[in-house]
């Protein structure tokens, strides 16, 4: 019996020891955490293995740890989210003077298109009278009456010698040694279209090889000094226009 009692005390002693042995260790682990999770960091390298040896003993964590841990984080957010914001961009200072300014546009100038110009009418047919000749004699006739000054024209007439003028193939222009001169060389130019046979000008023939001097008549007229002679050939196709 007394051996029963003495080991009984001998547990209560053991047992009352504890308990208070205990809940220093947990008291003490519980300020090494606090302390750990609200600065982040140890400085002392010396306390760093004495707090994880008494982190290590104890056997339950206060409840107080919890909360203080969450406001840490918090905060630690808070202060990231504040280095992380983007700055406002700041507005241009450069003066309204310093602009460039715009460039001018050109208007297109407006385009006005000119009438068209009528066709050029045609040019009529000569007539084909003139002085008892015949049809192609005559329009050769008022073609030449329209391009040269002429005094007057001789057609259809009897003559003494052989002549061409009684056929109604013969024309007298009636001219001044200027214009006879133009006149002769026009109807020579014209030879084939016109239907020419021969000219007289001058006291000079061409048939078409070049000028020949005639033999002397007694007379300005009969010389054809003061008009020019062109005999045409029968039934020549001409066309010509006034």
């Amino acid at each position: 019996m007394a051996g029963r009692h003495r080991a009984a005390r001998h547990r209560r002693r053991a047992a009352g020891w504890i308990r208070p042995a205990a809940l220093g260790t947990v008291a003490a682990g519980a300020l090494a955490l606090t302390v750990y999770t609200t600065t982040g960091l140890v400085q002392d390298e010396d306390t760093m293995p004495a707090a994880l040896a008494v982190s290590s003993d104890a056997t339950t964590t206060t409840p107080s740890s919890a909360p203080t841990s969450t406001a840490t984080s918090t905060t630690a957010t808070s202060a990231t989210s504040e280095r992380t914001t983007s700055p406002e961009p700041t507005p241009s200072t450069t003066p309204e003077s310093e602009l460039p300014e715009p460039e001018p546009t050109e208007e297109p100038e407006p385009t006005t298109e000119e009438p068209a110009e009528p066709p050029a009418p045609e040019p009529a047919p000569c007539a084909t009278d003139l002085e008892g000749t015949e049809p192609h004699v005559a329009q050769v006739g008022h073609h030449v009456l329209d391009r040269f000054a002429v005094d007057s024209v001789g057609g259809r007439a009897s003559r003494a010698n052989a002549s061409d003028h009684p056929a109604g193939l013969a024309l007298d222009f009636m001219v001044d040694p200027e214009s006879g001169d133009a006149i002769a060389e026009y109807l020579i130019a014209n030879q084939d279209d016109f239907g020419i046979t021969y000219v007289i000008w001058e006291q000079r023939i061409n048939s078409g090889s070049g000028w020949s001097v005639m033999e002397d008549r007694g007379s300005p007229t009969a010389n054809h000094l003061d008009h020019v002679h062109v005999s045409f050939g029968a039934g020549a196709d001409v066309t010509v226009s006034c």
